[in-house]
């Protein structure tokens, strides 16, 4: 029981990285054209 709440822990985390990492490179490519709006998520 314990080794299955530690591997859906892992995957959440893996989930929230891989889903930052979207999200600052969509706010990268949005501040590059100028327009300071991808703050409002």
């Amino acid at each position: 029981m314990k080794y299955l709440i530690g591997i859906i822990i892992l995957l959440f985390g893996i989930y929230i990285m891989t889903a930052l990492a979207l999200k600052t490179r969509y706010t990268r490519k949005r501040l590059s054209k100028g327009k300071n709006n991808s703050y409002k998520f």
